[in-house]
């Protein structure tokens, strides 16, 4: 039951594991159940279904109609964490990185600001996007790792947005920031750069 990582560190519980862990009875596109967190007979207290989170990714929705329990209640009774109905992982993201994405508030803030913003603060925020969003593209494009780099070596407020990023992806911090100083070392030919 769920969906497991390669690492062996992270289970999607589906709407529809979570679905068959509560016995719940299908409604359409969703399922209704008795809620675990506060018990009760009523079999549509909670309603399970598929959502997306803020980048588009698929997640699991739960919610109790009758209580309003809390998520943490709900997936503490169901035996999992809150983190267990998200699905962001770097091969998750890959899977469904041509599904359509919800847009990020701070890249609609961007759009609208009446402050005009520096080159670099542009692509610091897009990059942050990105790597919440399709943690394998950060993985993968040469240019995008590049530019992380050298706005991080200019700014340790950039390199510490960075790091949020990364461990919102749950991308390993160390050893990313370990492989692009050797990328970096190896186009400047051994030069001496500063590791972060």
């Amino acid at each position: 039951m769920g969906s497991e990582t390669t690492s062996q560190t992270h289970v999607w519980y589906t709407p529809a594991d979570c679905a068959a862990m509560l016995d719940a009875t299908p409604q359409g596109d969703r399922w209704r159940a008795r809620c675990p967190a506060h018990g009760g007979d009523n079999r549509d207290a909670l309603s399970i279904a598929q959502g997306r989170d803020a980048y588009g990714n698929p997640m699991t929705l739960l919610h109790c109609f009758a209580h309003e329990c809390s998520i943490e209640d709900i997936c503490a009774a169901m035996g999992l964490t809150v983190r267990n109905l998200f699905c962001l992982q770097p091969q998750y993201a890959k899977a469904t990185r041509n599904q359509p994405r919800a847009r990020s508030p701070r890249v609609e803030k961007l759009r609208h600001a009446t402050t005009p913003y520096t080159p670099d603060e542009i692509a610091q925020l897009l990059l942050e996007e990105m790597i919440r969003s399709d943690p394998v593209w950060i993985e993968e494009c040469v240019p995008a790792r590049a530019m992380l780099w050298e706005l991080a070596q200019k700014s340790p407020l950039a390199r510490e947005a960075f790091t949020g990023a990364l461990r919102q992806a749950q991308i390993p911090v160390m050893r990313f920031w370990d492989v692009l100083a050797h990328e970096h070392k190896g186009a400047q030919h051994g030069t001496d750069t500063e590791t972060i």
